[in-house]
């Protein structure tokens, strides 16, 4: 009765604020100038690898790598991998599949967008990109509809020609599919190879190699796939290796001794000291006993095999003729590159001894005597993707896989792991409520970690303080932060612990139930109202009113439950949830999404679950990527759908104020980019976050309009977000980069009716620090980038001019700033310090001098000098005034100085 009484009194309340706030909100963009001043830091973590896929490496000159990644863009080095620098931050694409430099001008480098891998977290590309500059400039030269590139080559007589292998899209056909060559240096293209089957179908080119010869020599591999939401069927009869000795013109299949019938991916490599050596990497799905018809329906639908039925495997050939006849050098039996293949294949050839051949999947298999015997080549990497061979120096190597890079100069005994660089897959983040909050994130084949959202005393955040908190491939990690101490996490398709964070003891909690069906990334929510209480979600949500000791099943099916599509192949569970989310007002409602499109609502805890799908206009029925319950309004929830798995790239975002019986669509304005995750801000409810596969975007008017809003971020997939209820930041987890965390707190308090006057925003209340011990580091490490100790203000001034802020301890004045302010939004420190007196002229000379004997430049002196006009002492604790005068106004709020006590201050 209480509880229905406080629903009745807060959807009254609430149906009065809507009223008050709508009729004060005018469709406002985000200006510019304040998108610039707020920016992101980011935070780490490192030495989570990121998936790299290829190395280009000038012959002459080693010490020039440039490193491709999967969602972490293009990566050079000029000093043997000692120091690296990202330089394809800001193309409108993020995902690599092949980069190649050419060896007779070497500032021309080419960039393959798309990852060629398969994976689930597989993005696609818009083209082929060419930098004439080694990278500091980039053109996108065509090929839009690749998609997917597995391999670049440059003629290397001749700069203009270049071979481009185009697998097309991942999740449907299309034509482009293909090999593809240009003559005049990318300004036009032709498709050279085209392979197309019997029923039409387009077969893509997912590896090629040259002649070491003969440029007009080539082997190429088609793949022969269908992927979809549900499966991955490995091969086809379109698979197959095409040889041509005329730069393209004309193609031959080669077959002598290759298998033929059903295959899925090949690579292929020549020895580079023997034109007449080549070999290939071949997945073999032929299966005995099984007839044609019936081995290809079952690729075709993706019915799995039986027990019994076993795939030929992966298989190594080699030709000693130049590929007219072929010979089995794998064992029977015995996977040679490992599953899942379409992951796999790299084929590399010693430079210098062509019986001496690696095969780089799980594992880095090696052969000293050209298949004869074959063996591990070194215990390093895993996951492997990338290899280069120095060519005049067979122990000199560059290895990527899954969780980094790797360089050896002996052959693997040693390696060197730049562990520097910020590359990190994240599926989903949360925070605590320590001080500071600490971060926490499930990555790709990395695990789960937990980090710091910023050190004490404004320091880098260097990779060592970063904690392993699970293992697998990381997925949700949620956090009771009524006591900060309970963590509860997940690997792959719902594995469930909760880790004691005081006591470290890890617990499996997971509800065990053969008949479930687990998303890769399964839903967990700690309720807001009782942190005991705590669901997981599989194809049905379960519930546990104690932490997981014990669970419930308050649902059905809220899939589908299509039978063969939750039967599918490639290490999928399909007809799964996908999201799952409660009200923050109101306990008993739950809204859940589904991979294939379904959206549903309980009111009353879960006893009644109504399917929401014919009430959402223009539904795609894709993937459902986010529900999102408003903290302010009841029955008020937002809806995000995903297409990318079905090759659909447009941005599909909904609203509802009324339980979900009616929809709107609030994605006008967003670009046609996928969306992973919506947020509402807890202060503003006009103010919302938007998450897409290549960005964050913001709204201040409740989505009417949209601004890219990603200052000092790259393109990246945001793939999840949450916004800290204490320090008011937005963290953003994207699959790639990292962690990125931006102060939103100057737009909580924006709307379009302040833009033409000053403003002071409300100042979060900031905790002055004892700073205490800190870990060592390494020398080489990646500073992740703190909040400065201090209150951050921001204040907001439409034409800028002289403004003055000061500080004040009840009557008396502690501190003050004239600022120079600009137009726009201003960001302000008070480092929790007063002024006890000021420097002569002579003495801030003495200074400025002084630091020009440190080296440091005019600008940076100028910059330090505006700080250094008073001599200061330390502020303690307490609630001070702060004072801006601006265009004639002066605007008061107030700072809050926390004592630390967290740290025995």
């Amino acid at each position: 009765m209480i509880r229905t009484l406080n629903k009745i009194r807060s959807i009254a309340l609430c149906g009065l604020i809507v009223a008050l706030g709508l009729s004060e909100a005018i469709a406002q963009q985000i200006p510019s100038q304040v998108v610039e001043s707020i920016k992101f830091r980011e935070i780490g973590p490192t030495r989570q690898g990121g998936r790299y896929v290829d190395f280009a490496v000038v012959d002459k000159a080693p010490k020039v790598i440039y490193a491709a990644t999967a969602s972490g863009g293009l990566w050079k080095t000029i000093n043997n991998g000692q120091s690296w620098k990202s330089i394809f931050d800001n193309e409108n694409i993020i995902s690599l599949g092949a980069v190649a430099v050419d060896q007779r001008d070497t500032s021309i480098v080419w960039a393959g967008s798309g990852e060629a891998n398969n994976s689930r977290s597989s993005y696609w590309g818009n083209g082929i990109y060419k930098s004439t500059d080694g990278g500091k400039s980039w053109k996108n030269m065509g090929l839009p509809e690749s998609h997917h590139i597995g391999r670049i080559l440059i003629d290397p007589k001749n700069s203009n020609v270049v071979y481009v292998a185009a697998l097309g899209h991942l999740y449907s056909d299309n034509p482009e599919r293909g090999l593809y060559k240009t003559t005049n240096g990318g300004k036009t293209w032709k498709k050279v190879l085209e392979v197309k089957k019997a029923d039409g179908k387009y077969i893509g080119v997912v590896d090629m190699a040259m002649s070491p010869t003969d440029p007009n020599t080539l082997i190429a591999a088609a793949y022969d796939k269908i992927r979809s939401p549900w499966t991955f069927n490995e091969g086809g009869e379109g698979s197959g290796i095409y040889k041509s000795t005329n730069g393209g013109r004309t193609w031959t299949k080669l077959e002598g001794g290759l298998p033929g019938g059903f295959l899925g991916r090949i690579g292929v490599a020549y020895a580079p000291g023997n034109a007449n050596v080549l070999y290939a990497n071949i997945e073999n799905v032929n299966v005995d006993g099984i007839s044609v018809e019936e081995r290809r329906r079952m690729l075709e639908v993706g019915i799995p095999l039986k027990r019994g039925q076993r795939v030929k495997g992966v298989e190594m050939y080699r030709s000693s003729d130049g590929g007219k006849t072929w010979s089995k050098i794998s064992p029977d039996g015995v996977d040679i590159g490992g599953a899942p293949s379409y992951y796999y294949q790299q084929v590399r050839v010693d430079p210098n001894d062509e019986d001496h051949v690696y095969v780089i999947g799980i594992r880095v298999w090696e052969t000293k005597d050209a298949g004869k015997n074959w063996g591990t080549a070194f215990r390093f990497g895993g996951d492997n993707h990338a290899m280069w061979i120095d060519p005049d120096d067979s122990e000199h190597m560059v290895l990527g896989y899954d969780h980094g890079m790797g360089i050896t100069y002996d052959a693997g005994k040693t390696w060197y792991h730049p562990d520097e660089i910020p590359l990190a897959q994240f599926y989903a983040v949360d925070v605590d409520m320590d001080y500071p909050y600490n971060v926490y994130g499930g990555l790709q084949d990395n695990g789960s970690v937990k980090g710091p959202s910023s050190m004490k005393d404004g320091s880098a955040i260097n990779f060592e303080q970063w904690a392993r908190v699970g293992g697998g491939d990381g997925m949700y990690n949620v956090v009771d932060r009524t006591n900060n101490r309970f963590l509860y996490n997940e690997s792959q398709f719902g594995p469930l612990r909760r880790l004691d964070m005081k006591t470290g003891e890890s617990r499996a909690i997971r509800y065990n139930d053969r008949s479930l069906r687990w998303n890769w990334n399964s839903p967990i929510v700690v309720s807001q109202h009782n942190s005991n209480v705590i669901y997981h979600a599989a194809n049905k949500v379960l519930k546990s009113n104690y932490r997981g000791e014990n669970w419930q099943v308050i649902s059905g099916d809220l899939s589908n439950d299509d039978a063969i599509k939750a039967a599918g192949t490639g290490n999928i569970q399909y007809g799964t949830i996908t999201t799952l989310e409660e009200s923050p007002l109101d306990e008993d409602e739950l809204w859940a999404g589904t991979d294939d499109g379904n959206v549903h609502v309980t009111t009353d805890g879960g006893k009644k679950w109504t399917n929401l799908n014919d009430n959402i206009p223009n539904n795609p029925k894709y993937w459902v990527t986010r529900i999102e319950a408003s903290s302010h309004y009841p029955g008020t929830a937002y809806v995000s759908f995903n297409g990318m798995r079905r090759d659909q790239f447009g941005a599909y975002l909904y609203k509802t104020t009324d339980q979900g019986k009616t929809w709107t669509s609030i994605a006008n304005g967003l670009p046609a980019e996928p969306v992973n995750v919506i947020r509402e801000d807890h202060k503003n409810p006009n103010l919302l976050f938007v998450g897409t596969e290549l960005g964050v975007y913001a709204s201040i008017d409740g989505g009417a309009n949209w601004t890219k809003f990603m200052t000092n971020m790259p393109t990246n997939p945001a793939y999840d977000m949450v916004i800290h209820p204490r320090e008011n930041d937005l963290v953003v987890a994207t699959h790639g980069r990292g962690i990125f965390i931006a102060d939103i707190s100057p737009l909580q308090g924006m709307n379009s009716s302040m833009m033409n006057s000053a403003a002071l925003f409300d100042i979060t209340p900031a905790v002055q620090f004892n700073r205490g011990l800190r870990n060592v580091a390494a020398y080489t490490n990646f500073n992740g980038e703190s909040k400065q100790p201090g209150s951050h203000m921001y204040f907001y001034s439409p034409s800028g001019g002289e403004a003055k802020l000061t500080i004040y301890s009840g009557s008396r004045e502690v501190y003050k700033m004239d600022i120079d302010a600009k137009a726009g939004l201003n960001h302000q420190i008070w480092p929790f310090v007063k002024i006890v007196g000021e420097r002569s002229e002579t003495q801030l000379k003495n200074l400025a001098n002084r630091y020009k004997r440190f080296g440091m430049s005019d600008e940076d002196i100028a910059a330090q000098m505006k700080n250094m006009k008073y001599m200061t002492g330390p502020v303690g604790p307490g609630t001070y005034k702060v004072v801006l005068e601006i265009d004639g106004k002066s605007m008061t709020k107030d700072a809050v100085v926390m004592k630390d006590h967290w740290s025995g201050n």
